[in-house]
């Protein structure tokens, strides 16, 4: 502020502007809007297009925890259309997210995936791992409201490591957020109640009361599904307060109704009722539509508790009319929408009945002439007679062939089946002789070239030579330990010590050092609830080849500089993912590839009875994703 006092009106102090509304952005959101809002004005003033995109970004993630998408969305646009004449990259990105979030607060999943993805790409081109990790976070979002719980699940993984990396507890907290409502979905509730414990932790610390109701929503949410009443009143009363304070509606609405519901479990309907209404009242002003639905179906359970019938079925019916709204992504705004609703079901009914009344009509009509056109009908079902022979035969055929074609598909799963059953068998000798070769190797060679060195070193204690002979001796002592120290290695990679000993985590972590050690590759491994001892050895054995031929591919075709490799254990699945910021390629090439590397991949996966994916682009880097279903 004391810079701010002083400063001229130059590009400088636009961006200083931004910065101090920064400050206040998160406990104090309507001071934040001022100093944007002269941010940008001075930014007009200056033709200083740079600084027109910072105000936009920054306005508008004020916009949308307000609630004001639309306002936001279309600040958004004009910052593409601006960031795209200027040229600049990296700003465009960053308003291809910030539209993404203005179309996810408006519930526009189409338009809000395809910006998300445009500033994916942008991102990734620019390597710039803050707005990475921001995006992260809002794909984790997105992908828990279109359920894809799983993919939100391990989305909110990558989010949370990213931002510990960028030490930024502002996004960590989000990532614990949107984590902690996968897991929700996933019905792991304790799990995700711990996560939201540490996002509040975080919330106080950073002073960010929009999380701390975000994050109050679903604990209450929780806490009302373990039927733990007294902590969701309290976590209602203390979201409320804080939803108040920065004006969020959506927030507010639903902790009175959350209230709602605990007065409801306390038999005092009357409060229950009164907290009900307003949070109707609050939802339906402000298009809330979710919040709208909650507050139609507390109103309609207190009026069919209380005996007030005709408040149930009122708003049973408009809670079924904002479900309809919530799937068609229609607004419905009153009460007589849903009226018109059923009175139009009525008069189709009405419809129906008189139609049904004429074809009686034309029935008996035609009865009547039943005797002046009996030729005609004879004639009719002789033509219907030849007619369905026919159809009998052409239907014959169509089984006929439709045998065999079913013989043809059975012979050709038995050739796959034989083919599968060939690969396992193959794989399965590759390890066992790995294992031989290497225990050979490693007791056989390797102890009789010991020997020979122990050996050679009591001669030269024992023999009187020349300081030429000594010299000459040391160098074939030294081309014996390298013999020694290859030897290890090769019986090392043919069958890795801590993979028998210790298991695959230990393994793939070991193997990963090693490669970064002899590589120009920073190499991130990470794990997650692997438990080593439910992963049979030949799965492990497997698993550690196929990482081991992904990893070998990047270091010889991706010049890539940084590979993130990851494990997950899902109860008895397993995934395994190895992203990298290489050249990548066309997958197309994928179908005629001639190198056995790639294609002993496949085949492993196949043995283990898992599936691949790989999303991939030049110049885009390269993400290979494999699901193992069964660790037996």
């Amino acid at each position: 502020m004391h810079e701010l006092s002083r400063a001229k009106e130059d590009t400088n102090k636009v961006l200083l502007l931004i910065k101090v509304g920064y400050y206040y952005e998160a406990s104090k959101p309507d001071s934040a809007k001022l100093f944007y809002t002269a941010a940008g004005n001075l930014a007009e003033k200056l033709t200083y297009p740079v600084g027109t995109l910072k105000y936009i970004s920054y306005y508008t993630a004020v916009l949308n925890t307000e609630s004001k998408y639309d306002e936001s969305l279309q600040l958004n646009l004009k910052a593409i259309s601006l960031a795209q004449k200027i040229n600049n990259v990296k700003q465009l990105a960053v308003a291809y997210s910030n539209a993404g979030a203005s179309y996810y607060g408006l519930r526009d999943f189409t338009r809000c995936i395809d910006c998300f993805l445009q500033a994916e790409a942008l991102l990734n081109r620019l390597n710039e791992k803050q707005n990475l990790m921001v995006l992260l976070t809002n794909l984790t979002g997105l992908y828990n409201e279109i359920n894809q719980n799983e993919k939100s699940y391990q989305f909110g993984l990558k989010c949370i490591a990213l931002s510990k990396e960028l030490k930024d507890d502002v996004n960590l907290a989000n990532s614990l957020e949107n984590t902690a409502q996968a897991l929700f979905n996933l019905k792991r509730e304790d799990t995700a109640l711990v996560l939201l414990k540490q996002a509040v932790v975080l919330g106080e610390k950073t002073g960010s009361k929009l999380l701390l109701g975000n994050v109050g929503v679903n604990m209450m949410e929780i806490y009302y599904h373990q039927g733990k009443f007294a902590d969701m009143k309290a976590m209602a009363d203390k979201t409320l307060a804080t939803a108040r304070d920065i004006g969020n509606q959506e927030v507010i609405a639903t902790a009175l109704i959350f209230t709602a519901r605990y007065y409801v479990f306390n038999r005092d309907f009357k409060a229950a009722k009164n907290y009900a209404t307003h949070a109707f009242s609050i939802a339906q002003k402000n298009n809330t539509i979710e919040a709208l639905q909650y507050a139609c179906q507390a109103l309609s359970d207190i009026g069919l508790a209380t005996g007030a019938l005709q408040d149930f079925y009122f708003y049973r019916k408009m809670r079924d009319s904002v479900e309809d709204i919530i799937i068609s992504t229609q607004v419905l705004k009153n009460t007589q929408e849903v009226e018109a609703k059923y009175s139009l079901a009525k008069k189709e009914t009405q419809i129906n009945s008189l139609t049904n009344e004429k074809r009686i009509q034309a029935l008996t009509i035609k009865q009547a002439r039943t005797t002046s056109t009996a030729l005609a009908v004879t004639l009719m079902v002789l033509a219907v007679a030849g007619f369905l022979f026919y159809r009998n035969v052409q239907q014959k055929k169509k089984l006929q062939q439709a045998s065999a074609a079913l013989q043809q598909q059975r012979i050709a799963e038995l050739e796959i089946e034989k083919q599968f059953m060939a690969a396992q068998a193959v794989l399965k000798g590759q390890d066992e002789e790995r294992s031989r070769l290497a225990k050979d190797l490693h007791d056989g060679l390797g102890g009789i070239l010991s020997g020979a060195k122990y050996a050679f070193s009591n001669m030269k204690n024992n023999f009187i030579i020349t300081p030429e002979s000594a010299a000459a001796f040391d160098k074939s002592m030294a081309m014996l330990d390298k013999s020694i120290s290859e030897l290890r290695a090769v019986s090392h990679n043919m069958m890795p010590e801590a993979l028998v000993q210790f298991g695959l985590d230990t393994a793939l972590k070991d193997y990963c050092n090693s490669t970064q050690q002899t590589s120009a590759l920073q190499i991130t491994y990470q794990s997650y609830d692997v438990n080593q001892d439910a992963i049979a050895k030949p799965t492990a054995s497997v698993v550690y080849r196929i990482v081991q031929e992904l990893l070998n591919n990047i270091v010889k075709h991706a010049a890539a500089k940084t590979v993130l490799v990851q494990l997950v254990q899902k109860e008895n699945s397993l995934s395994i993912t190895v992203e990298d910021d290489g050249k990548g390629f066309d997958k197309t090439l994928l179908e005629n590839a001639e190198g056995i590397g790639f294609k002993n991949i496949l085949n492993r996966v196949t043995y283990l009875k898992g599936s691949i994916d790989i999303a991939t682009a030049p110049s885009r880097g390269t993400a290979i994703t494999i699901e193992i279903p069964n660790l037996a």
